[in-house]
């Protein structure tokens, strides 16, 4: 059975979204502002229908993601390979100017077909796809769940739950400071985010509370979004 509501989240920045570099399987701390995003969306959630789980990628960045935004809830978490981000390969650690100098074929034929395209020899999106699915068979889902993993495979993950076609899933930003709400009635899945507001001291991040319609599909102008 499929769960009843969808908390998607993206793990708060880090230090290599801040460089712009591929992170893939590699990881990186969060910065400061990784940690407050964390925590406002913790801040909000406990306001929101009660998580009965968090399913967790098992990499360092969203296990701290993990921990500071339940440090609200106090929910049961399972960790999970099959949420990690994309395999980058070759590209992994590299920002897009290197790829493009030092793979400008490969980095060609990802622009050509992101959808299919293995960046490095190691990914692609239906990879990802198939991993999500995967775990939807072995895991029996809670009424409620929250999950937290990254922002290419939360593509991958809204691609599966709102059978989204390439293009649509192309256009699905995540950046760091928002989170997906999902909500299945009738057969029907509706999806809203929320994003959080950076304060005027450039670290702190505070909700509003006001869910937005539909998938993001325009950065804020202080995001800062990468792999």
């Amino acid at each position: 059975m499929m769960a009843r509501k969808i908390y998607l989240f993206r793990h708060g920045e880090t230090e290599w979204n801040v460089a712009g570099k591929m992170q893939g399987r590699l990881d990186s701390p969060l910065t400061e502002r990784g940690r407050q995003q964390a925590l406002a969306h913790g801040k909000l959630l406990a306001q929101l229908p009660p998580v009965e789980c968090l399913w967790v990628s098992s990499a360092n960045r969203t296990r701290a993601t993990a921990e500071f935004i339940n440090a609200r809830i106090d929910a049961p978490q399972l960790f999970s390979d099959a949420l990690l981000e994309r395999d980058c390969g070759t590209w992994s650690g590299k920002t897009p100017a290197q790829v493009q100098r030092e793979f400008p074929d490969e980095w060609l034929r990802l622009q050509n077909d992101a959808h299919n395209h293995r960046p490095g020899g190691g990914e692609n999106l239906p990879d990802l796809m198939a991993r999500f699915r995967q775990l939807l068979v072995d895991w029996p889902q809670p009424e409620c769940l929250g999950i937290v993993t990254h922002g290419v495979v939360s593509r991958a993950i809204l691609g599966c739950l709102l059978d989204l076609t390439p293009q649509q899933m192309r256009q699905v930003k995540h950046p760091n400071a928002l989170f997906y709400e999902l909500t299945v009635e009738s057969d029907q899945i509706g999806v809203q985010h929320y994003l959080a507001d950076m304060q005027d001291d450039g670290v702190s991040f505070s909700h509003s509370g006001r869910a937005i319609d539909g998938i993001c599909e325009y950065l804020p102008i202080q995001a800062i979004s990468g792999e």
